[in-house]
């Protein structure tokens, strides 16, 4: 084998030796409960009532409740694509309820007023948060600190 051609492997070895954990350090870190919670509590509003749910629901594998401002918050972690997948339809308004309740149609026809409270749900890998609470902008907040951890 030509010198020439050796000189170049090993500069290249060397540069990807030195290379790898220089990229590393600027990939993000994997997505945790434990990252949720520090994501939450280095924002501005107040988590109290952190619980971490021993038998977690929705069939999935993990689970933290916790309030944000009034407004209670539900994280969900799946190790299934499908379940995940399923429940965050399941918690998504379909079109005709969300134009009826925005323009307030059934109120407007005599029915009683909902007793059910604002809900927003986003997704994030196999993450499922589901957050409730009279306040939409609050909510609308909470669901863009949880996307954008």
């Amino acid at each position: 084998m030509d010198s020439a051609k050796i000189v170049k492997i090993f500069l290249f070895l060397g540069v990807l030796i030195i290379g790898v954990p220089i990229i590393m350090q600027f990939l993000p870190a994997p997505l945790n409960m434990e990252r949720i919670i520090e994501g939450f509590k280095k924002s501005d509003l107040g988590i109290v009532e952190v619980q971490i749910m021993n038998s977690p629901t929705n069939e999935s594998v993990a689970q933290i409740s916790f309030m944000v401002g009034g407004a209670l918050v539900n994280i969900y972690q799946y190790d299934n694509e499908g379940t995940i997948a399923r429940y965050a339809e399941m918690y998504k308004k379909d079109p005709g309820t969300a134009i009826v309740e925005a323009w307030g149609l059934a109120q407007s026809l005599g029915a009683a007023p909902s007793k059910n409270k604002p809900e927003r749900v986003a997704r994030r890998r196999m993450f499922l948060l589901v957050t409730q609470g009279e306040d939409t902008v609050l909510l609308d907040r909470i669901v863009k600190i949880f996307t954008s951890l």
